[in-house]
C-alpha cells in the first residue's frame, strides 16, 4: 500500500516518548546509513549504544554479514530487531526518498518474514502526514541489481516494490529467536536508475567506495561521472528521509 501524503516540515526537536524497556538491535550495512541514527562518525563494523534501549551494529553488505550482526545483537540482549538503511526501487512509481515500512520481506524460494504489525502500525500513525511511504512487500536479493532491466524483471516476477540484501537475514534471525522484527528503509536508487559500473567495481564488502579504484575506473568511463553524481543525490534524499524518521518518532524507534 502506498500512502501519498505531502511532505511537511519536520520539527527540530525530537518527539518526547517514554523510553522502552525493550532493548532493540538495529542492523545497518553502511556507516552512511547508521549515521542517520548516530551523532558520531561511524566506521565499518562499529557497534554502538544509541540509547538505553537502542543498540546499532554495522554489518557490511550482504545477508551473511547482516545475519551475523543480528545474532550478535541478540546474544548481547536485544529483544527486537530492525533492518535499517536504504533500498533499491522496483516499482517505477517510487521516487528517491520514499520511506519503506514493509509488512513483509520475501525471498524467491518462497520464504517470507513478516514485520510486527503492532510496531508497524505505531510507526505509521506517528509518520502519517510527514513522509511519502509504502508498506508493500520488500524483496530479498543476493546481489546488487545494477540495471533498470533487472529491476523491471524482478518487479514483474514478484510484485514487490523494492529490494535489499540484508532485511531477510535480519528477519530470519528475529524469527529464530522469537522476537519482533521491523524494516525501516528508504529508496536510494529508483527503478529507472542504472548503477554506474565504475562505482560498483570500486565498492568493497563493507560498503566503502575505494578512491583509487573509483578514479581509475572513471578515467576509463568518464561519462559515468554524471550518473554517479545523480546517484549521490538520490542517496542523500534517502538519508534525509531516515533522519526525518528519527526526528519524528524519537530515540527508541517506538520499540515494542
Amino acid at each position: 500500500m502506498l500512502i501519498t501524503n505531502a511532505r511537511k516540515a519536520v520539527r527540530q526537536t525530537t518527539v518526547a516518548l517514554p523510553l522502552s524497556s525493550t532493548r532493540t538491535g538495529v542492523v545497518a550495512a553502511l556507516p552512511a546509513e547508521g549515521g542517520c541514527l548516530a551523532k558520531q562518525r561511524l566506521r565499518p563494523g562499529d557497534k554502538i549504544v544509541l540509547s538505553d534501549s537502542l543498540h546499532l551494529q554495522l554489518s557490511g553488505i550482504g545477508p551473511e554479514r547482516a545475519h551475523r550482526a543480528a545474532e550478535n545483537l541478540l546474544s548481547t540482549g536485544a529483544k527486537a530487531l530492525i533492518s535499517w538503511g536504504v533500498a533499491g526501487g522496483l516499482a517505477p512509481h517510487l521516487k528517491p526518498g520514499v520511506l519503506l515500512l514493509p509488512e513483509q520481506v520475501r525471498l524467491l524460494n518462497g520464504e517470507q518474514y513478516g514485520t510486527d504489525p503492532c510496531w508497524l502500525q505505531s510507526l505509521l500513525e506517528r509518520l502519517e502526514g510527514t513522509l511519502l511511504l509504502s508498506s508493500a512487500p520488500l524483496q530479498h536479493t543476493e546481489a546488487i541489481l545494477s540495471s533498470p532491466e533487472e529491476k523491471a524483471r524482478l518487479y514483474r516476477q514478484t510484485g514487490c516494490v523494492a529490494v535489499d540484501m540484508e532485511s531477510a537475514a535480519v528477519g530470519k534471525a528475529a524469527a529464530s529467536a522469537g522476537v519482533p522484527f521491523l524494516v525501516i528503509r528508504a529508496i536510494a536508487d529508483p527503478a529507472q536508475t542504472a548503477l554506474p559500473p565504475s562505482a560498483l567495481k570500486a565498492l568493497d564488502s563493507k560498503g566503502q567506495l575505494q578512491l583509487f579504484p573509483l578514479l581509475a575506473n572513471l578515467l576509463k568511463r568518464p561519462w559515468e561521472m554524471l550518473d554517479l553524481w545523480q546517484l549521490a543525490r538520490y542517496f542523500q534524499a534517502a538519508r534525509a528521509t531516515l533522519r526525518t524518521v528519527v526526528a519524528r518518532i524519537g530515540p527508541t524507534l517506538l520499540a515494542p
